[in-house]
């Protein structure tokens, strides 16, 4: 019994003994190895955490490099030199790596070009097409955009979404001829070009029934139909001075 407990006593000494030697000496030689210390890892850190853990272990940093992740925000620690492990003096300057936050830029103007050149000019600026939407437009010809979901010159950030409508062509409109008769000549031709109708040639007759300069015939019959965008000349026949 009493050498059992002898056993216990010494193998308790051995591990206190042991317990101080790791405390005391291996720990500090592996992190002051020979008056040099570790570089931890720093990695994936904050820049502000990354300087403190640096300056605990009486280490410095400078920031070697910038460089832009669109899933990393700005002031992350993204590499490092020397490595974490290595061995290095007292006040060596770590050389880090850091991430950038998303740089503020403007908004393109993208109205009246094709859909595909606005892609392209989204995807320089790393901006994102979320959705394509479609419209007729009569001012703007098939894929060519005609709104963007945020205005030419606000600012943006890469990786911010955007949404585009591009033209599906001219809608099916159209324009009905009105009718002249009767009306003086200045009337006429501000009806006619309010209703998107030009005037052509101008005939005389003699009428002493009504006023000079007075339309008494019209080569396009009242009521006709025709598209919007079809140029129509409508020649007159009006009454001349006495």
């Amino acid at each position: 019994m009493k050498l059992l407990r002898d056993y216990i006593l010494i193998f308790a000494a051995i591990g206190i003994v042991g317990a101080l030697l790791i405390n005391n000496i291996i720990l500090p030689l592996y992190v002051n190895w020979n008056d040099e210390i570790r570089v931890p890892s720093l990695t994936h850190t904050d820049l502000a955490k990354g300087g403190q853990i640096l300056s605990e272990r009486k280490l410095e940093w400078a920031i070697k490099d910038t460089i832009y992740r669109r899933d990393i925000p700005g002031g992350f620690i993204m590499d490092q030199y020397p490595e974490a492990g290595q061995m290095v003096k007292e006040n060596r300057k770590i050389q880090l790596t850091i991430s950038l936050p998303p740089e503020k830029l403007e908004m393109p103007d993208l109205i009246a070009i094709t859909e595909r050149q606005a892609s392209i000019a989204l995807d320089r600026l790393g901006l994102v097409l979320m959705e394509v939407l479609t419209d007729s437009s009569d001012m703007y010809e098939r894929t060519v955009v005609i709104d963007q979901s945020l205005a030419a010159g606000l600012p943006v950030a890469p990786g911010d979404s955007i949404s585009l409508t591009v033209s599906l062509g001219k809608r099916n409109l159209k324009k009905t001829m009105p009718n002249l008769l009767n009306k003086g000549l200045d009337e006429a031709v501000k009806v006619l070009e309010f209703n998107g109708f030009t005037i052509g040639a101008i005939q005389y007759t003699q009428n002493s029934d009504l006023l000079p300069k007075t339309v008494v015939s019209q080569s396009v019959a009242p009521g006709k139909i025709f598209p919007q965008e079809r140029v129509i000349n409508v020649d007159l026949m009006i009454t001349d001075d006495f």
